[in-house]
């Protein structure tokens, strides 16, 4: 066994489910689902969540031609105030690594080298998280095959996201993507709408285009050869991490489903992971972390200040900070 992977005995104890994609005759999606109907009645701690998320209070809001829906979730403070520098990482035991799970959590054991959890402080219903055995490094451009497979394998009905170790991963050393059901962030509908869409480049069978006018700068690549959205995405990266001063993976966050035979990825190229007001003292902080979820249009607060008190004008502010805006994205495209 590799370091930090958890003994044989720890992960047959573990293990509710084997997904091995060769044999199974259930869809990872209905395992899942099972997986999660059993651990709300098992573990206590996925039970609370689950409650907390049953209170959770929603409102939406409409800016000219985009909107998004602010979810109050106090049980997210966890999340949202976690502290990412290096030095508290090296600190702090991995909550990823299998022999730092909850005695009761369970798992999906995924082609051997995955473990498919459900999260214990869910945003969705039927939130999941998927972590690696090993304790590797939180990277994508090595990893965006399996990722892609991922979304294969769950199907249409699942939509996959991954953070980036410095865009709203809170465990940037442990790799780790996270699903919820297709739809339910604003962005997956909008994107659909041709009026938001321009600026398509046709790559091997890929199409790359970018958003318009969704305050926030968007890519969306779409194609149905694997090996060539694979490569189509690797590029986009490296064309990111080129354009800018980040060290190591450019900030980035992506969302992927699987549409019919083909894949759908929608990427969101950042400037940084927190905006100015998350630093300030007093009745001036926001406790806004954006990640995949937020970037999607689902943003999250873990307390009722930030709920009541963010605004078109606020959102607009805090994705100008953040991340790309269009003109941005269309010079990115540009490198290509």
């Amino acid at each position: 066994m590799t370091p930090n992977s958890g003994t044989v005995e720890g992960l047959e104890r573990r293990c509710f489910a084997v997904f091995d994609g060769a044999r199974e005759t259930v869809p990872l999606a209905d395992l899942a689902v099972a997986l999660l109907e059993r651990q709300k009645k098992t573990w206590p701690g996925l039970a609370g969540g689950y409650e907390a998320l049953g209170e959770a209070r929603l409102r939406e809001i409409r800016g000219d031609g985009w909107g998004v829906k602010i979810q109050f979730n106090p049980r997210r403070i966890v999340s949202s105030g976690a502290r990412v520098d290096p030095e508290t990482i090296r600190r702090r035991p991995c909550f990823l690594c299998p022999d730092h799970l909850p005695p009761e959590q369970q798992a999906i054991l995924y082609r051997d080298d995955y473990l498919v959890l459900c999260n214990p402080m869910p945003i969705f219903p039927g939130h999941l998280t998927i972590a690696h055995r090993r304790h590797l490094p939180q990277s994508l451009p090595e990893n965006m095959i399996t990722f892609l497979r991922f979304a294969v394998d769950f199907g249409p009905r699942m939509t996959l996201f991954y953070n980036g170790p410095s865009a709203g991963a809170s465990a940037p050393d442990h790799l780790h993507f996270q699903a919820a059901p297709a739809g339910l962030m604003p962005v997956e509908k909008e994107i659909l709408d041709p009026r938001k869409r321009t600026g398509a480049r046709r790559r091997d069978g890929v199409e790359i285009c970018r958003t318009a006018g969704l305050a926030r700068g968007i890519l969306v690549i779409e194609g149905r050869e694997e090996g060539n959205v694979a490569a189509a995405v690797g590029e986009l990266i490296g064309t990111l991490g080129r354009s800018t001063t980040s060290d190591g993976e450019p900030l980035l966050n992506i969302l992927c489903t699987r549409t019919g035979e083909g894949w759908r990825l929608i990427l969101f190229p950042r400037l940084k992971l927190r905006p100015d007001a998350y630093f300030r003292e007093g009745e001036e902080r926001l406790l806004i972390s954006p990640g995949a979820v937020d970037m999607g249009g689902m943003i999250i607060t873990s307390r009722e200040k930030e709920f009541d008190a963010l605004t078109p004008d606020l959102v607009r502010e805090i994705f100008r900070e953040v991340a790309f805006d269009d003109a941005a994205v269309d010079a990115l495209l540009d490198l290509l």
